[in-house]
């Protein structure tokens, strides 16, 4: 078992921008309430930011939605799927890029959100979510 844990610091940011996912989650009239079926909403938010984004082409801000949500889905994780933990860096992936350990995998939930926000469907962060997630854990 790996005892690793998420510095202190790392936490509160995560907890902070929760509390902005589920702002932006009321704007959208979407419940987020930390189950899996959640993140179906998730994907229906950045679905819609993902439209917006290809009819403005102003990216502004939205990196910051990637986050919150992001950490939203590690949080969901955390709540419904046992021990995890997360850093700010991976040596790979680099800076900021926040790999979040669950078990003996490494997944990037705000990478994920990134990329659904900017390149569109074919990144269903339902869908990843689901495979790595969900059906990793029936296994």
């Amino acid at each position: 078992m790996n005892a690793q844990k998420t510095n202190p610091e790392l936490n509160e940011l995560k907890s902070d921008m929760v509390k902005y996912a589920l702002e932006v989650g009321q704007i959208f009239e979407l419940n987020l309430d930390f189950t899996d079926n959640s993140i179906k909403n998730v994907e229906k938010i950045l679905s819609e930011i993902h439209t917006e984004y290809i009819n403005t082409q102003n990216d502004e801000g939205l990196n910051g939605i990637a986050i919150q949500f992001g950490f939203y889905i590690m949080e969901t994780i955390e709540r419904n799927h046992g021990k995890t933990w997360f850093e700010r860096n991976h040596k790979d992936f680099g800076e900021n890029s926040f790999p979040f350990y669950l078990n003996e995998t490494t997944l990037f939930p705000i990478g994920w959100c990134q990329k659904r926000i900017f390149d569109g469907p074919d990144d269903n962060i339902w869908a990843k979510y689901n495979i790595t997630v969900i059906e990793k854990r029936i296994e």
